[in-house]
């Protein structure tokens, strides 16, 4: 195996002992393949780029962002999570269905916002 000798040169490519303002602020950042989110759904990240197949990381994202809104809605409404097998009824309850109704407008929401993340931050399959 060869092996490249290292170069004393300010650019060429290998860690400085003290790097300069510039390259830390245009070399931090995120590439992800996969969001981590806080609470409130924002990404957890700093400068994220999205690398990978841009189509996974758009479906990935939606689940993520529609199943966090859909129990973002339940909770808010019923203070829950999810019911018993014993809740559950053949005919849905009046507030159960509005709940649902709630739920897909918000599962809605989150997976256009996550394609407009994705399709924004995305820089392609990290090559």
């Amino acid at each position: 195996m060869a092996i490249t000798p290292k170069k004393d040169t300010p650019d060429s490519g290998v860690l400085q002992d003290k790097p300069t303002p510039a390259a830390a602020e245009q070399g931090d950042h995120d590439r992800i393949v996969m969001a981590s989110r806080r609470a409130d759904g924002s990404m957890d990240q700093y400068r994220p780029e999205f690398i990978g197949d841009k189509d996974v990381a758009i479906a990935a994202a939606k689940e993520q962002l529609g199943q966090q809104a859909a129990s973002a809605v339940d909770v808010a409404a019923r203070g829950v999570a999810s019911a018993t097998a014993e809740a559950v009824q053949a005919e849905p309850d009046p507030d159960i269905k509005a709940l649902k109704d709630a739920q897909d407008k918000a599962v809605e929401t989150a997976e256009a916002k996550a394609e407009r993340e994705v399709r924004s931050l995305h820089q392609g399959l990290g090559d």
